[in-house]
């Protein structure tokens, strides 16, 4: 079942190579939606990894943890009901992926949360938070490497002696914003 918005996999692929996420790592990711971040999460953390899903909405854990079960990946996620702006209750972690409208302000509670070089990444729909998240995280000091990216993807038509760019393609989806946690 879907009620929200999924990422695109085009994003959702970058996030991923960006993050370093593999087995074995240790992820938060705020913002749960229907999870399906999450599963792909799970699948890339395998059996000795942990995603650690911090949703406000009940309704889409229950969705979520649902989903995720039907896949197989149920076992590798600990979902908290709590505000990741608030509070995170887990620690050394590798990697941080925020799909919420303000991550600005869940920085301060992840820095508790991160190990060293650990990587954060943002999905965001607009510029204007873009630019609030980078500027924030700049003047906190405990990132660097502090970047953000818009992501297009545009198929081609192929034929003899014909060849040209469809006539449509998956263009604006949001923007990624990455950063890297150097200490608190």
């Amino acid at each position: 079942m879907r009620v929200t918005q999924v990422i695109y996999p085009k994003d959702l692929g970058f996030i991923l190579l960006l993050s370093d996420v593999g087995p074995g790592s240790r992820v938060i990711e705020g913002g749960v939606g229907t999870g399906f971040m999450t599963a792909v999460l799970a699948k890339y953390v395998g059996g000795e990894g942990r995603v650690y899903a911090y949703e406000l909405n009940k309704d889409y854990i229950e969705i979520a943890h649902r989903n995720l079960k039907v896949v197989g990946l149920d076992s590798r996620v600990t979902f908290r009901n709590k505000d990741i702006r608030e509070e995170v209750e887990d620690s050394n972690i590798d990697s941080a992926i925020l799909d919420i409208p303000d991550p600005w302000n869940a920085l301060n509670s992840l820095i508790k949360a991160l190990r060293p070089s650990a990587t954060v990444l943002s999905f965001l729909p607009t510029i204007n938070q873009v630019e609030k998240l980078v500027v924030h995280a700049q003047a906190t000091k405990a990132f660097t490497d502090v970047k953000a990216y818009e992501i297009l993807l545009r198929e081609f038509e192929v034929k003899k002696d014909a060849v040209r760019p469809k006539s449509r393609m998956v263009g604006h989806t949001g923007y990624v914003v990455f950063m890297r946690f150097l200490k608190a």
